[in-house]
């Protein structure tokens, strides 16, 4: 949590921030031409520095680049500008909420005052970080037993689709989020049914009103899960939310966030590599990490910091549009410059495995799990089949479920 000396920094920041929002949109309006990825911040920032003529930043940025040349991970490289610059989003806590404000904002976005929601502060270290302090500071006690994460689009687009597509992006992200949702909850009913309390099961996914954490959102909420947030600061206003008038506190209006769960957020140069490594942390070794598709950032930075990075959270791929609608995503595709990029994270997985992925689980399904008529139906879908696998055995092994014999 943010100490009071650096919460009355925050209320500086944050003040100038909402103060000059208008003077700072407008000077870097000419750099966000495309969709902001890491790369983008990291080009921005460094475009804003040396026209400002920061000469520690741009001695720093060389050692960075000698860095990224040498092979160095993109963590170790940018530890050389960090302590150069100045944040660039803070918080504020005012009447109505917790409001967190950031560079090129028009306007902050405010957590309201909820039961479940408590903001944990800035993950600006995320070393300092692990499964165990990240939910018991969210929810107190003991983390829980079993941890869920899922990683995939925001949205699917006709163009990504083999052979085209008659269906608008609307349509065919409705059919992805419904059948994301319609994955999870026979798998929740499942465990429900074995007895296993929604105290024990926590889900992370990150605070976009679209597409896989949409779709994880309302299935903890059908359950009545342990819900955690986390996002990088860039993408925190596509939140749920409603736009807000004017008032004395925020003369250009402000945007009332729907999002009543803990919440913790990255920021600054190195926030959606930090987002990628604490969110890995969040779901944790051993739990089961669904990846539902997803493009290069799913791929490179979600997927293989939860799975590879921190060394354990058990991936299963489902390639869910493709299973449930015939809708063919490609694993990759050649960009503009003649690169290899993945289009489709969980099909890049799948052609990636010498075999069936979700043999493994077989055994310990058709002979572990106890028997129902949703374990049946479950059955008929390996990866769902695979998932439920994974949460029931985390459960069993902590004492919370049933139990795992061995035969």
């Amino acid at each position: 949590m943010i100490n009071p000396i650096a919460r009355t920094q925050e209320v500086n920041l944050f003040n100038h921030l909402t103060g000059n929002a208008q003077a700072i949109r407008n000077n870097i309006q000419n750099l966000k031409n495309i969709g902001i990825t890491q790369a983008e911040i990291l080009l921005r920032t460094i475009a804003e520095q040396t026209r400002n003529g920061n000469t520690e930043f741009i001695e720093a940025s060389k050692r960075m680049y000698d860095k990224l040349y040498s092979g160095l991970s993109f963590s170790e490289a940018v530890a050389e500008v960090k302590p150069f610059l100045e944040n660039e989003a803070a918080i504020k806590i005012t009447p109505l909420g917790i409001a967190v404000m950031a560079k090129g904002w028009s306007k902050p976005v405010v957590f309201p005052k909820a039961e479940n929601f408590k903001f944990l502060g800035w993950a600006d270290i995320p070393a300092n970080f692990n499964t165990n302090n990240l939910w018991t500071g969210a929810y107190g006690k003991k983390q829980p037993k079993l941890i869920m994460g899922a990683v995939g689009n925001s949205n699917i687009k006709p163009e990504q689709v083999k052979g085209g597509c008659a269906l608008t992006k609307k349509e065919l992200s409705a059919q992805y989020e419904g059948a994301i949702q319609d994955f999870y909850n026979p798998i929740i009913d499942y465990l429900k049914e074995q007895g296993a309390k929604t105290e024990d099961i926590g889900f992370a996914f990150a605070h976009s009103d679209c597409g896989v954490d949409k779709a994880v959102r309302n299935v903890v909420e059908k359950h009545n899960l342990k819900g955690f947030g986390i996002t990088p600061t860039e993408y925190t206003q596509y939140l749920r939310g409603k736009e807000m008038p004017a008032n004395e506190e925020f003369p250009d209006g402000y945007i009332l966030a729907d999002f009543p769960f803990p919440t913790i957020l990255t920021r600054n140069i190195s926030q959606i590599e930090d987002y990628a490594k604490v969110y890995g942390k969040m779901v944790g070794k051993g739990n089961p990490l669904g990846v539902f598709g997803g493009g290069e950032h799913a791929f490179a930075r979600d997927a293989r910091e939860a799975l590879i990075g921190q060394g354990g959270a058990n991936s299963i791929p489902v390639d869910i549009m493709r299973d449930k609608f015939g809708v063919v995503i490609p694993a990759t595709r050649i960009n503009d410059k003649g690169e290899e990029v993945v289009t489709n994270a969980a099909r890049d997985m799948l052609e990636r495995v010498n075999g069936n992925p979700y043999e493994q689980y077989r055994y310990a399904f058709n002979n572990f799990l106890p028997s129902s008529r949703l374990k049946e139906d479950i059955a008929q879908y390996d990866p769902q089949a695979a998932m439920a696998t994974v949460a029931y055995a985390k459960l069993a092994q902590a004492g919370k479920i049933g139990k795992i014999n061995s035969r």
